[in-house]
Parts: structure tokens; C-alpha cells; sequence
């Protein structure tokens, strides 16, 4: 007999995964919980909360430094005030890459 039962439309795509032990060990340490002791069912489910957290996390990053990356994910063109801004920020950074090149090697040193 195979081993595939019921309907594979019905299941989310993480939750027929079963997450080896060292990658659990290794996300408890990113995320603080203890989660070696829990079924494996339960396992399952803690490895994919722990995931979309992190994913969340990246989500969020990304979007407070790229004006731009909410309209791409969604594939629709940004705006133009978006596109803007993407440049006004693309232009400070070399502006501050600039500026740091400049500056003496020495830290709080006054002329």
C-alpha cells in the first residue's frame, strides 16, 4: 500500500512536512522555545509557527527599508511617490557612503 491519504488539496503545504530534530534545535534557538519535547504532530505545527514568524519578521524589514516592495510583492507597478522615495533613499545612502569615506580614520579627532 502507498503511503499518501486523503486529499492532497486540503493540507497547507507545511503541514505534511516532518522537520528533522537538528533543524528543530536549531530554530529553539533562534525563537526561545522548547519545543523537543512536544509530539511530533505538535512538533510539526510549533516548526511551522516558528517559520512564518520569521518570514513575518523579513516581510516586515524589508518593507521599512524598501518603499517599493509592497506593490512588487502583490506584482503591480509602484507608485510614483513610491518610486521616489526609493530614489530620495538610494541618493542619502551614497550621500553617507561618501561622507564616511571622507572622514579621517580617527574617530571624534577635531581640526
Amino acid at each position: 500500500m502507498s503511503g499518501n491519504h486523503g486529499f492532497s488539496g486540503i493540507y497547507e503545504q507545511g503541514d505534511q512536512i516532518n522537520y528533522p530534530r537538528s533543524n528543530v534545535a536549531e530554530e529553539e534557538k533562534h525563537h526561545l522555545i522548547n519545543a523537543e519535547g512536544y509530539r511530533r504532530k505538535d512538533l510539526n505545527k510549533a516548526m511551522n509557527q516558528m517559520r512564518e514568524e520569521d518570514i513575518q519578521s523579513e516581510i516586515a524589514e524589508r518593507e521599512k527599508h524598501d518603499p517599493t516592495y509592497r506593490a512588487t510583492m502583490h506584482g503591480n507597478e509602484p507608485s510614483r511617490g513610491a518610486k521616489a522615495d526609493a530614489e530620495i533613499q538610494r541618493e542619502e545612502e551614497e550621500l553617507l557612503k561618501k561622507k564616511k569615506e571622507k572622514t579621517d580614520s580617527m574617530p571624534g579627532k577635531k581640526f
